[in-house]
């Protein structure tokens, strides 16, 4: 029998039989890993569970002695202002809303500080209608008070109150509302009032993070994913468990001193599976945008979309606007009370093209950059401008111009501007 000597290659069989064990030993590591990262994800998920009491804390206004229940069927619900009502299988609704509202009510004694939740059952409707619970109470009878429910009208919903000071009393009167346009019936099967618990805080968020949200004027650029009331839900909370999870497979390094291959393992599968939820829901919530979007202006005309906007008061403003300038190309300043960027006053500069308009603060242009033929328009209320009919003199303190208030809406005046009156001083 020949003996290898140093140096030479390995028989194939040796070799393959070397390589089949190094590949077991790289799965049974790999499978570890994927072990421990799953248990450590566990864990973290059962600690954030513990830890929900502390990250969303009760207010102590809102903590009071255990109530029962309050639930209220739909058929206790009183359909109001319907074009077309239809009561069936003992639920209310309206197939056609009248002036684009719905409204069911009842006449309800609800002591609010008892519960934290609201359980909203309803259904029906496109998805481009925005809800709102309204409600009186006995001490303030004359106050009617509301707040939107985002991401109702899809079946049951569950939506937190964390105000004290908005949610208190006991009430007198409770209805919901939907505004907006449909063609579509809307039912509401019931409403239920609930205490808070970590199962209806997680209902609450998880409503929260499938709510569809109107584009604003910065969602162009930037997409949170969930209402401003909800801010840590989901990053936060998905970031914390995964920083959880992490922690807990470095805690297995330190004292098991696993294979590398394992601790990468485990440590990628801790970080990627929160990732990877995080995304599906940012994505599940464009999916819904793109579909609230078709919606509302798919098969429309160029007009019937501006109609149907958000901005579609703008729209017609701009519209009203353009037919008191003297030339398409007119200069006009849009003076608003806001700092920065202003979706109402872009969207305006927008709509009133191709006038030249210039987006500027809130305040006059100095001598000699208003000129005359230029006009003057005020969106909204703007402290600083003052108007004086008799002397025709428009100022804002630091700068007067002669000129004519050529016209007067809801949402803005619009000056014409014949010519410089001074620095300084009132109209």
């Amino acid at each position: 029998m020949s003996r290898q000597q140093p140096g030479q290659p390995k028989p194939l069989p040796s070799a393959l039989t070397e390589f089949a064990a190094l590949h077991t030993i790289c799965g049974r590591d790999v499978i570890q890993g994927i072990v421990v990262g799953a248990s450590a994800l566990v864990a973290a998920l059962a600690l954030v569970w513990l830890l929900l009491p502390v990250i969303h804390p009760t207010p102590a206004s809102l903590t009071r002695p255990s109530a029962t229940l309050q639930v209220f069927s739909g058929k206790d619900f009183v359909a109001e202002r319907p074009a077309e009502s239809r009561m069936a299988a003992d639920t209310p609704g309206v197939s056609h809303m009248l002036d684009e509202e719905a409204v069911f009510s009842i006449k309800a004694s609800v002591p609010l500080d008892h519960y934290r939740y609201v359980r909203l059952d309803l259904a029906g409707g496109q998805a481009g209608l925005r809800y709102f619970l309204f409600w009186r109470t006995v001490e303030t009878p004359d106050k009617q008070y509301f707040v939107q429910l985002e991401g109702a009208g899809n079946g049951p919903s569950w939506h937190r109150f964390p105000d004290p000071d908005l949610w208190q009393g006991t009430t007198t009167d409770v209805a919901v509302g939907a505004f907006g346009t449909s063609d579509e019936p809307i039912t509401l099967h019931s409403v239920r009032f609930e205490h808070g618990s970590r199962a209806s805080l997680v209902k609450s968020a998880w409503t929260a993070w499938h709510a569809i949200n109107s584009w604003s004027g910065s969602s162009i650029n930037r997409h949170f994913g969930a209402p401003k009331s909800e801010a840590q839900f989901p990053a936060a909370l998905l970031g914390l468990w995964a920083a959880i999870a992490f922690s807990l497979v470095a805690l297995w390094a330190l004292k098991h001193r696993g294979r590398p291959r394992a601790l990468i393992s485990a440590g990628l599968l801790a970080l990627f599976i929160p990732w990877w939820l995080l995304d599906r829901l940012w994505q599940a919530q464009l999916d819904r945008q793109l579909l609230v979007t078709r919606d509302v202006f798919a098969h429309r005309a160029q007009a019937e979309k501006h109609e149907a906007d958000a901005d579609a008061a703008l729209y017609d403003y701009a519209r009203h606007i353009k037919i008191r300038l003297a030339a398409q190309d007119s200069r006009v300043f849009l003076l608003h009370n806001s700092e920065g960027h202003n979706f109402n006053r872009l969207k305006l500069q927008f709509h009133l093209l191709p006038a030249n308009v210039y987006n500027y603060g809130d305040q006059l242009m100095s001598h000699g950059e208003l000129r005359r033929g230029d006009y003057v328009l005020t969106l909204g209320a703007v402290p600083d401008i003052q108007y004086s009919r008799q002397t025709q003199v428009l100022s804002d303190g630091h700068h007067s111009y002669r000129g004519q208030l050529v016209d007067i809406h809801a949402l803005g005046n619009l000056y014409l501007i014949s010519g410089y009156a001074g620095p300084g001083g009132t109209p």
